[in-house]
């Protein structure tokens, strides 16, 4: 039950809204719907529901302590749903009293105002507009299933403006002047997303092998703002038909590349590492992209699927770097066929 300094405002609230008993909230109909008050002018927005859902906890109490859990329902059997005695609908699902979510009493009572903020994404660029930002939401749910939850995670980051740079700690920087300048030794630039992921040395070569690694299939070079918003580039007119394999292969290379530049910038910040040279860091990448690459083989492509993936990646093996990457692990990009049991060799054969 409410605390005993509360029980005059209870009261004084259930004036306002003439609920005198339990029995009010018994009525056919939804209660929030009676007793909302739009002529009340001088309240301010929401505060109504903030009185509705005080109300709306003690009401809950008195059924839960008396243990009146029939009231909930209609003692009248008809064909149509009832309305329940102490609960609302939301859409085609009912909620009764005791398990009303806060959130769909709120959207009864009381519609927010709309957002005056900008979406976090157009901090990118001014030029990104909703469609982008579907498209986005829509591409990123899609990749979500075909790569480790670590790397989705960490490209929603990105795009959504939630990773903590070092640009983002101005209100530090009299107690620590260089709080906001990269941790590159040398380097003296302000670190923000742009800087770390694309400007900064390190990350201009991992993009210069990356590209090189996709030009074959790509007419034009990535941008900072197709990294961040997920875009799909232009393919060459004889890959059009692997489009869909070669976004897979060069989303995965770019998702995998983002996590080492923010996973050894962390290094380098919080264990006082040095930056991983280039080459070192191009192994490690190649080696989380090929696992991605032999799980899309094992479980989520079909057999037209893989037989593209495979070609693509015979043609990517022409780049000196994959070359020899897949040269010092023959298995790295293959995936071993299990051999059938004579008994489901047999049973095969009758399908």
């Amino acid at each position: 039950m409410l605390v005993e300094p509360q029980r005059s405002f209870r009261l004084h609230v259930s004036r306002v809204f003439r609920v005198r008993s339990l029995a009010d909230f018994m009525r056919d109909g939804d209660f929030v719907q009676r007793h909302i008050d739009f002529t009340l002018g001088s309240v301010l927005p929401g505060r109504q529901a903030h009185w509705l859902r005080v109300l709306y906890v003690e009401a809950t109490q008195i059924v839960a302590r008396l243990g009146a859990t029939h009231m909930v329902l209609h003692p009248e059997s008809s064909r149509r749903h009832p309305l329940p005695y102490l609960g609302c609908s939301s859409g085609d699902k009912v909620c009764f009293m005791p398990s009303i979510p806060k959130s769909a009493l709120l959207r009864i009572v009381w519609s927010p105002q709309p957002p005056t903020k900008q979406h976090p994404m157009t901090i990118h660029s001014q030029r990104i507009d909703v469609g982008m930002i579907r498209n986005y939401v829509k591409y990123s749910k899609h990749l979500q299933k075909i790569m480790l939850p670590v790397f989705a995670d960490l490209q929603f980051r990105l795009a959504f403006r939630l990773l903590p740079v070092r640009s983002r700690f101005w209100f530090l920087e009299a107690a620590n002047p260089s709080i906001r300048l990269c941790v590159r030794v040398g380097c003296g630039t302000i670190e923000t997303e742009q800087h770390l992921f694309f400007d900064c040395t390190l990350a201009v070569q991992l993009w210069e092998h990356a590209h090189r690694l996709m030009s074959p299939f790509f007419r034009l070079r990535a941008t900072w703002l197709d990294i961040v918003l997920l875009t799909k580039l232009h393919v060459r007119d004889e890959w059009m038909a692997s489009a869909e394999v070669v976004y897979d292969v060069w989303h995965t290379l770019r998702a995998v590349a983002l996590h080492f530049l923010w996973t050894n910038r962390s290094r380098c910040l919080f264990d006082g590492k040095q930056p991983t040279p280039v080459l070192p860091a191009m192994q490690i990448i190649l080696t989380s992209a090929s696992a991605h690459f032999r799980h899309r083989l094992r479980r989520c492509y079909d057999l037209d699927q893989r037989t593209r993936q495979q070609a693509l990646l015979a043609w990517m093996s022409r780049n000196r770097l994959f070359h020899d990457f897949i040269s010092q692990k023959p298995t790295v990009i293959k995936v071993c066929e299990r051999k059938l049991h004579p008994q489901e060799r047999l049973s095969t054969v009758m399908v």
